[in-house]
């Protein structure tokens, strides 16, 4: 019995709602992600496979079974939209719970709280605001605030950055190479022409020295 009740608890999943009866999914797709204690890591692309991808009037609806207390909430979503966690006790009337506010940074992002103060039986999810363009990796809902530890989500690993090209072959360097060096030349004979014909006038404008008038001649004397 004892290792029974072990395995229960070490197998289940945090939250409230990966035992909670879905009640209502309309306009959402892959909604089963949304409940499976797993995210993405911070910034993933908004549309990846462990993303549930949901319709301006898409709605998610769980029924928890009985009332709990609300305290924490996590929920990891595009980051330019808000997620609005309603709550209810009697399935009719919802109020908001929990606005899961946007994000500066792009991709999914996680927002969390521990500051609720609730009571639910019926839980709903919508989306509004934004671009438009909705989806959610993950939704937890906890009863107690310690229950929201920085771990409690299992994320998939950042991915490695995409290799550099490899060096060019083709002979293209050699061209660019060829190109600056005939530029650098041309520059370089410009100049030497311009201070050629610099050295060549001043030359021709400057003052020439006076010659001394040739005295006559005196007469040889007679003899």
């Amino acid at each position: 019995m004892i290792s029974v009740v072990l395995l229960a608890v070490v197998g289940a999943s945090p939250g409230l709602l990966p035992s909670a009866q879905v009640r209502k999914d309309q306009g959402v797709q892959r909604s089963t992600v949304v409940r499976d204690a797993k995210g993405e890591y911070e910034g993933a692309p908004w549309d990846s496979q462990l993303a549930a991808i949901i319709a301006p009037d898409g709605v998610l609806e769980w029924d928890l079974g009985q009332t709990y207390p609300i305290e924490a909430a996590l929920i990891q979503g595009d980051n330019n939209d808000d997620f609005i966690l309603w709550s209810s006790v009697d399935g009719n009337f919802f109020q908001p719970l929990w606005r899961a506010p946007q994000d500066a940074l792009a991709g999914l992002r996680t927002r969390t709280t521990t500051t609720l103060k609730g009571q639910a039986r019926y839980l709903r999810l919508t989306a509004e605001g934004g671009d438009r363009m909705y989806s959610v990796s993950e939704v937890m809902v906890f009863t107690r605030a310690s229950e929201l530890t920085p771990d409690v989500m299992e994320r998939t690993p950042v991915p490695p950055p995409p290799p550099r090209p490899p060096a060019s072959t083709d002979g293209s360097m050699i061209v660019v190479g060829l190109l600056g060096a005939y530029t650098a030349y041309w520059f370089w004979s410009r100049r030497q022409a311009a201070i050629a014909a610099a050295m060549a006038k001043a030359q021709a404008e400057a003052p020439k020295p006076e010659v001394a008038a040739e005295l006559p001649k005196e007469p040889p004397p007679a003899s």
